[in-house]
Formats: C-alpha cells, structure tokens, sequence
C-alpha cells in the first residue's frame, strides 16, 4: 500500500511540474472558430439541405431551426450565394441567417496565408487571383461599416494616392503557404489540368499530359504547385499543377 502511494504522489508531481500543453481555442460570438470556417449559420425554420452524390444521386438532411452550422467554402456566381455546411452545400435565402467569422480571425490560422479571390460574379474577372504579404506588400485589417475588411497594400507610393486594394472576408479563400525548393524537376504521373490560379474551380489553361517534366517555381498553395516548363525567354510559361500529379525527379 505504502508503495502504490509512493507511485501515486510521484504521478502527481509530473503532472504538475510538466502539465500538458493544450492550445487556446479560439472563439468569436460566444463559439469556437476552427481552420478553413468562414462564418456560423443558423435558420429561420426547419429545413432540407442537399449534398450531391458521385454518382449523381443527392442526399437530404433536415436541419432544426435556430441550429447553428460552421460553413467553410463560399460561393458567389449568377447572383446567388452558396455555402457550403460541411458536406451539404447550403443556397442563402431568407430562411439563412449567416454571420461571417471576421477575416482577420481566419488569418491567424496559418503562419504564410495565401489569399485567393473567389467571387465569380466580380467585374474585375479576376476569380481564382491570389495574394500574400510579400515584399513591399503588406496585409492590414480594415473595419468598414458591417464587416471586416483586408487591404492589400504597396509599401512604396508618392502619397499622391490609396496604395490599398481592399476585398471582403466572404470572397477570399485562405490557403497555407508552402515554400519549396525552385527549379527542382518534377514528372507529371497523369494528365492534369494547368491553372492560371491555385484553385480547381478556374479555368483550364491547357492539359498537362503525362510524363511531362517541369520546374518548381517555389511556391505550393491550395494544393497546387506553381510550375514552368524550363524554357527561358518568350519561350517560359508558367502554371499551376496539382500536387498530387507530381513526382520528384531525383538528379542522377
């Protein structure tokens, strides 16, 4: 007996002198926020959302009024507004209540964030386009009336002018950015479609056949690695390709 409590006050003493680490949740409206949540969402009254089947077929899930649902990915073309509550993809209406997480927040999330412009219905025509602070470029956070706002800003200007293009939180996605060694070669294991953007829902420039032998540029996001064809001149061209098509070359 008197050895199990010798045992015991040991254990006690470990923990306390080496207690273990937990990291802060980080909460916002009374809720924990988690990697890749853009917003909470709730509804007026009880519901059906929809998610679609490879195969075509749909699923359906009732949902209670006044529950509360993280939503991830948003979606803005024709417009309409998507979201998507994990596997099921919710269209806003009246009956949704949606309360974005502040972009801010969904920024301290990721050590090198990649931000990457997601609304199709933009006059700009700049859907897939992405950023980061990088050189003379630097990120701020800006509140403008009811939301949130990022600007993206250049250091260097005469004063003369807003160095600043400012986007809401609800057309960016946030991506981690992954620095890779440049010019490594790498072999492409199938066809693959190359993007002017990381993000598989912009368009196709051109498909990558397999086999094809390209260049890391260095930089990885969303999945994709941005890639060039090893040419120099007029003759280089860039694209993104995803990660999951490439195998490393090993130099002989």
């Amino acid at each position: 007996m008197k050895k199990l409590l010798i045992v015991l006050l040991a254990a006690f003493v470990f923990v306390v002198v080496n207690p273990t680490k937990s990291e802060a949740k980080v909460m916002y409206d009374g809720a924990e926020v988690v990697k890749g949540q853009t917003g909470k969402m709730t509804f007026k009254k009880d519901i059906k959302v929809y998610k679609k089947n490879p195969n075509g077929t749909f699923d359906s899930l009732m949902v209670k009024r006044n529950k509360f649902f993280r939503t991830y990915d948003i979606e803005k073309y024709d417009g309409k507004i998507f979201y998507q509550m994990g596997e099921y993809r919710v269209q806003a209406t009246d009956l949704v209540v949606f309360k974005e997480v502040p972009i801010k927040i969904r920024s301290s999330f990721y050590n090198n964030p990649t931000y990457i412009f997601i609304n199709r219905d933009s006059t700009t025509e700049d859907y897939g386009w992405n950023f980061r602070k990088k050189d003379s470029w630097y990120i701020s956070f800006v509140e403008r009336k009811t939301e949130q706002m990022l600007a993206h800003c250049d250091s260097i200007n005469d004063g003369t002018y807003d160095p600043c293009y400012y986007y809401s939180g609800t057309d960016l996605k946030i991506a981690e950015t992954i620095l890779r060694e440049s010019d490594v070669r790498y072999e492409l294991i199938n066809d693959s479609a190359g993007k002017p953007y990381p993000l598989k829902e912009s368009k196709t420039e051109k498909i990558v056949k397999k086999g094809t032998i390209v260049f890391s540029m260095g930089t990885e996001t969303n999945g994709y690695l941005q890639v060039h064809n090893g040419l120099k001149g007029h003759d280089i061209e860039y694209t993104w390709l995803p990660v999951n098509s490439l195998k490393l070359v090993k130099n002989k």
